[in-house]
């Protein structure tokens, strides 16, 4: 039903204006994944093997990290740190505010998944690498070829949540003037005047959860794929049994 106050009708149109803003909106999150990653495995890393007091260290960033506000971590980063710098006689303002966002994004996640690591790894029993040594794999071996794959079984599900999560955190990018999908909407809704609020924020809705969707159903394909074989090992045990 169409009314002056709302007008589904337009929300296709919408959506298709919208949806033009996705390539920045895939670029933030596809290089704040491969950055935060990369952070994540540092922090692992030294969480589970280092000393004590670097262990600490390690320790702390994850609960810093994971109890402030993303959107807090845009204003001490993109405005606060300029400043400090400043301050120091560096000048940042030509740093494309893009880049801004791709490390933000990158350290709000790293937390979860530098978290995500340790606790794969360490749900992987320590008999497994001791066997590879016992059969002759160097130690760097037995990790990749024993341990690496265990550990990644466990991390799929919570690894594509956590992808999905990311995805939707882009969405804060529109606080520092950057169109992607929501600041494409909220251009979309100034121009308008705000007079079709509703209609456009729905059009938005309805792309995110499209594209979440598409996102949750590849996960599951590759958890499938890659649980494939060992789920058939076990049946195989189990009928032999």
């Amino acid at each position: 039903m169409s009314t002056d106050f709302f007008k589904p009708e337009i929300i296709p149109e919408l959506v298709w204006k919208i949806i033009q803003a996705f390539p920045l909106t895939l670029i933030l999150t596809v290089c704040s994944l491969i950055l935060g990653s990369l952070i994540a495995l540092g922090i692992a890393v030294l969480a589970l093997r280092s000393p004590k007091v670097t262990r600490g260290m390690a320790n702390g960033y994850i609960h810093f990290i994971r109890g402030i506000p993303t959107l807090i971590l845009i204003y001490l980063l993109y405005l606060g740190f300029p400043q400090f710098m400043k301050g120091l006689g560096v000048d940042m303002s030509g740093v494309d505010k893009r880049v801004y966002l791709v490390v933000i994004f990158a350290l709000a996640i790293s937390a979860n998944f530098a978290e995500l690591m340790r606790s794969s790894y360490l749900s992987v029993d320590k008999g497994q690498g001791e066997a590879a040594l016992a059969i002759g794999m160097t130690a760097r071996q037995g990790f990749k070829r024993i341990v690496l794959p265990q550990a990644l079984a466990v991390a799929l599900p919570s690894l594509g949540n956590y992808v999905i999560m990311l995805f939707k955190l882009t969405s804060l990018g529109f606080v520092v003037g950057v169109v992607d999908l929501m600041g494409k909407t909220r251009i979309l809704i100034n121009i308008t005047y705000g007079s079709r609020r509703l209609e456009t924020y729905l059009a938005l809705a309805i792309i995110y959860w499209a594209l979440c969707f598409v996102l949750e159903r590849i996960n599951k394909l590759l958890i499938t794929r890659y649980t494939r074989g060992r789920r058939e090992l076990a049946d195989g045990k189990a009928a032999a049994k």
